[in-house]
């Protein structure tokens, strides 16, 4: 993959918190922020995929330091050869060390290329009509706005629960809006309260 995602986009597809992202870039891998002449990171496939890893490896108990996330960082997304004991062949990342580590990273690979398609194809899962919900985005065919499913996922229903109260929603639609509940909030100002119009009706 060639495109650049944003950081939300990235956070999505990745599970991660975009404010921590931002903070990784800063602290720790120090990469300055600039993107189309402004001060906003937007990230390539390899590095959308060291978040991947990183949080992967965090959930497992196994914290890296500094040091060997600055290396991690430059052998998947900069082609070297070995960065403190790290190098990467194919799609296995190999530490050398007295205690060797090998992590085969297909299934990461796989798993973080669906999930960023999932999110950039989420658009077309979902309409916006003058008439329906007051031009909230909802999903289409549906009067189901599309920020409901996001709140249920962040306060933590489970996912068959949320698909057995919308069953008109299918996988791809509750699979999009469980990755959106993962991107932080949208440059800009808030979105205003949903507002119900009624229509006159002739007497």
């Amino acid at each position: 993959m060639s495109l650049r995602f944003d950081t939300r986009v990235a956070a999505a597809a990745t599970a991660q918190d975009p404010r921590l992202m931002r903070q990784e870039f800063s602290r720790v891998l120090h990469v300055p922020a600039r993107a189309d002449g402004l001060k906003r990171h937007r990230l390539r496939f390899r590095e959308v995929l060291y978040f991947k890893l990183k949080g992967t490896l965090e959930r497992e108990g196994l914290v890296l330091s500094p040091e060997d996330r600055r290396a991690v960082y430059k052998v998947l997304t900069v082609k070297a050869g070995e960065v403190g004991g790290w190098r990467r062949t194919g799609r296995k990342l190999v530490r050398a060390g007295d205690v060797p580590i090998t992590l085969d990273l297909t299934k990461i690979v796989h798993s973080t290329q669906s999930a960023l398609r999932m999110v950039q194809r989420g658009e077309e899962l979902i309409e916006r009509l003058p008439g329906v919900c007051s031009g909230e985005p909802v999903f289409k065919g549906t009067r189901v706005p599309v920020v409901h499913l996001i709140e249920q996922f962040r306060a933590g229903v489970p996912f068959p629960e949320i698909a057995e109260d919308y069953p008109q929603l299918d996988e791809k639609a509750l699979r999009y809006a469980e990755l959106c509940s993962h991107m932080g909030q949208a440059p800009g100002r808030p979105p205003g309260p949903l507002k119900i119009r009624r229509t006159a009706t002739a007497s």
